[in-house]
């Protein structure tokens, strides 16, 4: 499963559970949904914590993740991360200051383990100068302000990532050339707004060359944080560190990414459509987590919506997968990473499926295996 260099995205339901393997021993997951019912062996939800502790490498005898990025504290980004924490090693976590903006009461119950472990994780940082222990290592995403507050102070300032930077070193080591992550956001302006709009957002490439294309995690974000994060990389420059070759559609197949409410009417926003197709790599994957999609949805649904799923088709030059439509069931989509591509693991056996379905077609068109007793055609 973590064997080979690529990106996995796992049946959690309408959530975020991605696991990024740098290496058969570097693996970063970004966001957790671990649901209940996900332990019924008949039921097609992965038990993400389950599957996690039996696939990560072992360190002195002991499931061991790298690095836990976590884009916003909702309960579809971070349920079962207090399980994680007691039955994984996890070496660095990833975060937002956002989460310390947060009321207790307003958090749920893994969301406030997260905070707890993070807190922890913080002192730990100040008490070593940045030089924890796997175990104990942290990321702060956010702005040099952040340091001037009394939580933060003596945090040493190499482990704070600004965002329009790139981060290379995970866990302590300096992974340049095998993994590169740019954080597009949160934006500083953004940090009183809602959660969702506080979003970790980063472009991640397993090569030290963005513009070879990787896989897009925007978290919840909707059209107007989105539509900044274009604006801002090409008013720098920074173009490449938008190029994909795997977007994971925001929000779980959110309509607010390409449409608006302007005046009481939903309004589509191609410009967004249009940056996202200009951005992309080859052929790439829009890739859905989420339940499946509807063939249509009724006012006020929550997401997946088909009207998002219909516009991503029309841009994507490859395929448009959902976690819950698409490969086996109760199994990851998965996509390997080599010589500056990305190849979906399924593509093979999804083409031999349709091979098969044509075959018996053909075979039941035939009479089995019987000589046909007359003309067999199309319309005739």
């Amino acid at each position: 499963m973590f064997d080979e260099p690529g990106f996995i995205f796992w049946p959690v339901g309408t959530g975020d559970s991605t696991s990024i393997v740098i290496d058969d021993e570097t693996i970063f997951q970004v966001d957790l949904r671990h649901l209940e019912k996900s332990e019924d062996d008949a039921d097609d939800h992965v038990a993400i914590v389950d599957r996690l502790v039996e696939e990560l490498p072992k360190v002195d005898g002991s499931p061991y993740l790298a690095a836990f990025g976590l884009t916003h504290p909702d309960k579809d980004h971070i349920q079962g991360f207090e399980e994680l924490l007691d039955r994984v090693v996890i070496g660095e976590l990833w975060f937002t200051p956002r989460i310390f903006r947060e009321y207790h009461e307003d958090l749920c119950d893994d969301a406030v383990a997260f905070k707890k472990e993070a807190d922890r994780r913080i002192a730990k940082m100040i008490e070593t100068g940045g030089n924890a222990e796997a175990g104990d290592r942290l990321r702060l995403i956010g702005y040099d302000e952040l340091l001037e507050e009394e939580k933060f102070e003596g945090f040493p300032p190499e482990y704070l990532t600004v965002p329009g930077n790139a981060v290379t070193e995970l866990d302590g080591a300096d992974r340049v050339g095998a993994f590169r992550a740019f954080i597009h956001a949160p934006f500083k302006d953004d940090s009183d707004g809602e959660r969702n709009d506080t979003s970790l957002a980063m472009q991640v490439v397993l090569s030290d060359d963005p513009s070879e294309g990787g896989a897009l995690l925007f978290g919840d974000l909707k059209y107007p944080t989105i539509r900044k994060i274009f604006d801002v990389s090409k008013a720098a420059g920074n173009e490449d560190n938008l190029a994909w070759k795997i977007l994971l559609a925001p929000h779980h197949c959110s309509k607010s990414v390409m449409y608006q409410d302007e005046g009481g009417s939903e309004v589509l926003k191609q410009d967004i459509l249009d940056d996202f197709e200009a951005a992309q790599v080859g052929d790439g994957f829009v890739v859905a987590s989420s339940e499946a999609i509807p063939a249509q949805n009724k006012k006020g649904d929550n997401p997946p919506h088909a009207k998002a799923k219909a516009r991503y088709e029309e841009i994507v030059a490859g395929d448009f997968l959902c976690t819950h439509e698409d490969g086996e069931a109760g199994e990851p989509l998965t996509f390997n990473w080599g010589d500056g591509d990305i190849v979906y693991e399924g593509a093979a056996s999804a083409a031999a499926a349709k091979t098969d379905t044509i075959a018996e077609a053909i075979d039941d068109a035939r009479g089995g295996d019987a000589p046909p007793s007359g003309k067999v055609g199309f319309g005739r």
